[in-house]
């Protein structure tokens, strides 16, 4: 999947019904992708799961949303800010212009 740009890679995380496709593109090293495989809602139970501990909370916290994510989390209240809820297409976001952006949408916890 490397070898797919970041916008290639998106539109394949958003669109793709494949579990394999999808268990490869969980592990990009591009944060949106991520996001985008945990909000697609033909992931598999072990992909939530494993997004939910994803080290950037705007993965983690869209994987703990999921239907098929079977584990739990603790979010703190004070990082869930609107980036880290924001519902926007990750095709569409542009973090640094975003006049709802309270500070940094990618928060490692």
């Amino acid at each position: 999947m490397e070898t797919y740009s970041q916008k290639e890679q998106l539109s394949k995380a958003i669109e793709s019904n494949s579990l394999e496709e999808l268990h490869i593109l969980h592990l990009s090293r591009y944060m949106n992708v991520r996001r985008a495989v945990a909000r697609n809602s033909n992931i598999s139970t072990e992909i939530a799961n494993k997004l939910l501990m994803d080290p950037v909370m705007n993965v983690s916290y869209m994987a703990s949303l999921h239907p098929k994510c079977t584990n739990e989390r603790v979010f703190p209240e004070e990082h869930l800010t609107s980036c880290v809820m924001c519902e926007r297409d990750e095709r569409e976001l542009i973090c640094d212009s975003c006049n709802q952006k309270e500070y940094s949408s990618n928060i490692i916890y």
